[in-house]
C-alpha cells in the first residue's frame, strides 16, 4: 500500500527543530486569520439586517468599522504569516539540502557509479527546492483551508442548522474522495521525476562532453537521444497528470450545485420568514467561502503528493550503511607506513572479478610501480588501499591495519591519492590547494608549490595565490594541473602516496618535466604507483604486472628489466602497457 503524502512529509519535521518561536507563531497567526475571515458574513449579516431594520447610523457605522478592522487585521496576519512561514521554510530546508550534501560527500565510491552529478544536483537542489515552497506555502495552506472548512460548517450551524446540513455531504464527499485517492498518483509522479532526473544526468554528461561530440560528429545522435529522453519525460508526466485531472473537476461541481441548493433553500426559508435577509446574506458568504477551502485542498493535494516523492527520493541520499563515519575506527601510527594487499578478490558486478587472489606487502619507503593491460585492475589496486572499496575476500592493509577497521579521517590524513584526472575547482589557487583549510599559511603553500616544479608560474599569476582558477577563471594546461595535483600532495606531506597514471593526459615533453617532481615526491615515502608507460617507472623499486586480475610478475624493476623473459622487460621494449 502507497504511504500517505502526509506520512512521508514527516521527514521535514527533523528539520524543524530549534524554530519554536516561529512555530508558535504561525499557530497564533493561522487561527487567527481564519477567525477573521469567518467574522466578515457574520458582521455583513450585522450591516444588512441593521440597515434593514433602520438603525441609527452609529450603529452601522460602528459595524463597519469593525468590518474595516477585521479586513486590516486579516491583511496584516497574512502577510506575517507568509513572511514567517518562508524564512521558516528556508531555513528548514537549507538544513536538509546541508545534511544531504554532508552525507552524499561521505558516500561510497559505488554509489557515484549509480548517481550521476545530474541527477543529484536534480535531487539536492531541485527537490529541496520544491519542498521549500511546500513547507512555506502548500502544506500551511492545506492545513489552513482544512481549519477554514471546519470553521465555515461550525458558523453555518450557528446560523441555521437547515443550512449547515446542505453544505455537510459537500465536506464529507470530498473526505471520502481525497481518502480514495490519496496517495493513488505518487508511483506516476515518482516515474516522472526519475524521468526528470534522467534527463539532467544526460545533459550533464554530454555538455561535459561538448567538444569531444562536436568534434568527432556526434551532434545528430545527441540531440536524437536528447528527444527520445523529452519524449519519455512528457509520457510520464501525462500518466502523472491523468491520474489526479478529476479531482478539482468533480469537487468544483458539488459545490456549485451546493451554492445552488443553499440559495433555494434561503429563499424558501426567508419566504417563510424563518430566515432574514441578513442571515440569508451571510448564509450566501458561507457558502461561496467554503468552495475556496475544498476547492484548494483538492487542487494542492497533487502538489502535496509531489512533494512527498521528493521527500521520498531525498530519503534515498540519507545515511545507510555505506555511508562512512568519521571519528571512529582506528588511527594510523606515526611514522612510515606500510601497505599490503593479503590475497584479495574484487569484483564491481556479481560474478566478474577484477581482482583474483592478488597479494604484495611494501616495507615503509619501498616504491611500487603496478603495470598490465586495460582492465587489469590497476587502478582498483589504488581504490583499495584507499579505501574507496572494500575487498570481497581477503585485506586490504596500511601501516599494518585493515582499511576496514581504519578511521576515515586518519587514513586520509596519511594516505594521499592522485587520480588521472584532476580537478581544479572555480576558487583560488590558495583554495585550490588547501581545499579551503584556512588555517594553512602562505609560505607553506608557496613551498609546496616550489616543490612541485611551479615556482615561475607561480610568480607569473597576476594575483598570486588569489588568482582565480578554473572555469571562468585562469585556464591551466594538463601539465600545470597535474603539478597542481602533486603540489596538494606536498602540502599535505603524507607517509603513503598513490598515484593513478599521473603523466597519463601528457606528451613527453611535459612528461620529462614532470619526472623530476615526481622523485621529489616519492623520495622517503612509501608509494603505489599505476602506469601505462613502463619507462616513466624509473623511480621505484618493484614491478608488479596484472593480467586479467591476477600477479603475473612481481620483482626488482632492475632485475626484471634485465630479464628478456619477464613480461616487464616485454613491455618496455614494446610499449604494450597501457591504461
Amino acid at each position: 500500500m502507497t504511504a500517505s503524502p502526509l506520512r512521508q512529509l514527516s521527514l521535514l519535521i527533523r528539520y524543524l527543530r530549534g524554530e519554536r518561536p516561529a512555530v508558535a507563531l504561525l499557530a497564533v497567526l493561522v487561527p487567527l486569520g481564519i477567525a477573521l475571515q469567518l467574522a466578515a458574513p457574520y458582521l455583513l449579516r450585522r450591516f444588512v439586517d441593521d440597515t434593514l431594520s433602520q438603525r441609527p447610523s452609529a450603529a452601522l457605522l460602528g459595524v463597519a468599522l469593525w468590518y474595516l478592522a477585521a479586513a486590516l487585521g486579516l491583511l496584516a496576519a497574512t502577510i506575517t504569516t507568509d513572511a514567517v512561514a518562508s524564512r521558516l521554510a528556508w531555513r528548514g530546508t537549507n538544513r536538509l539540502r546541508a545534511d544531504l550534501v554532508d552525507h552524499s560527500l561521505r558516500r561510497c565510491a559505488r554509489f557515484y557509479q549509480s548517481h550521476p552529478p545530474g541527477e543529484l544536483v536534480d535531487r539536492i537542489d531541485g527537490d529541496v527546492t520544491r519542498l521549500a515552497a511546500v513547507m512555506s506555502a502548500l502544506l500551511l495552506e492545506v492545513a489552513a483551508q482544512a481549519l477554514l472548512a471546519v470553521g465555515i460548517l461550525a458558523a453555518l450551524f450557528l446560523l441555521d442548522w437547515r443550512l449547515a446540513l446542505v453544505f455537510a455531504p459537500l465536506a464529507a464527499g470530498t473526505l471520502v474522495l481525497l481518502r480514495r485517492l490519496a496517495g493513488r498518483a505518487m508511483p506516476f509522479v515518482a516515474a516522472r521525476r526519475q524521468a526528470s532526473a534522467d534527463l539532467l544526468g544526460f545533459l550533464e554528461e554530454r555538455l561535459a562532453a561538448a567538444e569531444d561530440l562536436r568534434v568527432n560528429g556526434a551532434r545528430d545522435a545527441t540531440l536524437a537521444a536528447l528527444t527520445a529522453r523529452q519524449d519519455e519525460l512528457y509520457r510520464r508526466a501525462r500518466r502523472a497528470a491523468r491520474v489526479s485531472v478529476r479531482w478539482p473537476a468533480t469537487v468544483q461541481g458539488l459545490s456549485t450545485a451546493s451554492v445552488v441548493l443553499a440559495l433555494a433553500v434561503s429563499v424558501w426559508l426567508h419566504s417563510q420568514g424563518r430566515l432574514t435577509t441578513g442571515t440569508a446574506f451571510a448564509a450566501l458568504s458561507y457558502a461561496m467561502l467554503l468552495r475556496r477551502p475544498l476547492l484548494a485542498i483538492t487542487t494542492r493535494f497533487q502538489d502535496l503528493e509531489e512533494a512527498a516523492v521528493c521527500v521520498r527520493r531525498l530519503r534515498e541520499l540519507l545515511p545507510t550503511q555505506d555511508t562512512a563515519r568519521p571519528g571512529t575506527g582506528r588511527r594510523l601510527p606515526p611514522g612510515p607506513l606500510t601497505a599490503a594487499l593479503d590475497r584479495v578478490t574484487f569484483s564491481y558486478e556479481p560474478g566478474e572479478p577484477v581482482l583474483r587472489e592478488v597479494s604484495f606487502r611494501l616495507e615503509p619507503g619501498e616504491r611500487l610501480g603496478v603495470v598490465g593491460r586495460t582492465g587489469s585492475g590497476k587502478s582498483t589496486v589504488l581504490r583499495l588501499l584507499f579505501a574507496l572499496h572494500h575487498p570481497e575476500h581477503g585485506t586490504a592493509r596500511v601501516g599494518g591495519q585493515d582499511v576496514r577497521a581504519l578511521d576515515p579521517g586518519s587514513l586520509r590524513r596519511r594516505v594521499a591519492l592522485v587520480t588521472q584526472e584532476v580537478q581544479v575547482f572555480h576558487a583560488t589557487l590558495r583554495e585550490n590547494l588547501t581545499f579551503y583549510d584556512p588555517a594553512v599559511d602562505d609560505d607553506r603553500l608557496c613551498a609546496a608549490l616550489d616543490e612541485a616544479g611551479l615556482t615561475d608560474w607561480r610568480r607569473a599569476l597576476p594575483d598570486g595565490l588569489d588568482t582565480v582558477l578554473g572555469a571562468g577563471g585562469r585556464g591551466m594546461s594538463a601539465g600545470e594541473e597535474q603539478l597542481l595535483a602533486l603540489a596538494r600532495v606536498f602540502l599535505r606531506d603524507p607517509a603513503l602516496v598513490l598515484m593513478d597514471e599521473p603523466t597519463a593526459r601528457l606528451d613527453p615533453h611535459t612528461e620529462a618535466l614532470l619526472l623530476p617532481a615526481l622523485e621529489r615526491l616519492l623520495a622517503d615515502r612509501t608509494a603505489v604507483v599505476v602506469q601505462h608507460r613502463p619507462h616513466a617507472l624509473s623511480h621505484v623499486d618493484r614491478i608488479l604486472v596484472l593480467d586479467e586480475g591476477a600477479v603475473v610478475e612481481d620483482g626488482h624493476r632492475t632485475t626484471l628489466a634485465a630479464d628478456p623473459t619477464s613480461r616487464f622487460h616485454g613491455l618496455l621494449h614494446t610499449g604494450r602497457g597501457t591504461t
